[in-house]
């Protein structure tokens, strides 16, 4: 098996650089604010074309699916709406579960578990370290 000149942990790095700081130009920063390390800053000079590209493939795929789960909240979100304008104040979405068509509620399902799915890998990416 040939060995690839593509590192992983490379492309990673360059996917988490905030390329729209321009404060300070002397070292990098990750999209949340922290400065890279020296270690990840000497990692990142070594990056090799191939590992650029791969990293842009990357940004551009991640952009797509937060595009597509955009969607898929949205449209989680209407489909509750449509059911709980049906429904008394206060009412609780397993009251708009109840009434939901079977079409709906197949859809219901397929969406809660995609949506559900991102929020919990949110919570944990916002909360790992607590």
């Amino acid at each position: 098996m040939p060995h690839s000149s593509v590192r992983p942990e490379v492309i990673l790095l360059i996917t988490k650089v905030d390329f729209s700081r321009r404060d300070d130009l002397t070292r990098p920063y990750h999209r949340d604010g922290r400065p890279f390390t020296h270690a990840e800053h000497a990692l990142l000079i070594t990056c090799t074309p191939e590992e650029v590209a791969a990293a842009k493939t990357q940004s551009r795929l991640e952009a797509e699916w937060q595009r597509e789960l955009g969607a898929m909240q949205d449209a989680f979100f209407d489909l509750l709406m449509k059911y709980f304008a049906k429904l008394p104040k206060g009412s609780m979405v397993s009251d708009a579960v109840a009434i939901m068509t079977d079409e709906d509620y197949a859809e219901f399902e397929r969406l809660a578990e995609i949506v559900t799915a991102e929020d919990t890998l949110e919570y944990r990416a916002l909360h790992e370290d607590n």
